[in-house]
């Protein structure tokens, strides 16, 4: 799932290179995505606004944070 969401967030950055404030923001969202076990060691809203931010639709933004900090899925 965190790799699904890296190159998520790659795209927007492509997607947002004339956008110099949406691109600073998926720039720190990949530095955040890039730390080993990044959703185990953040608040549940920080993780909710960062999943928001990737576009997950609402509907879905608690299955893909259950997901993330599902333990057996971490390597």
């Amino acid at each position: 799932m965190i790799e699904q969401l890296k190159k998520k967030v790659d795209n927007l950055l492509i997607t947002n290179q004339s956008n110099p404030k949406e691109f600073k923001k998926y720039q720190i969202i990949k530095q955040i995505l890039n730390k080993k076990n990044c959703f185990l060691n953040m608040d549940i809203e920080y993780a909710y606004a960062i999943l928001k931010d990737l576009q997950i639709p609402n509907e879905d933004i608690k299955k893909v944070y259950m997901q993330l900090i599902d333990m057996k899925s971490i390597k």
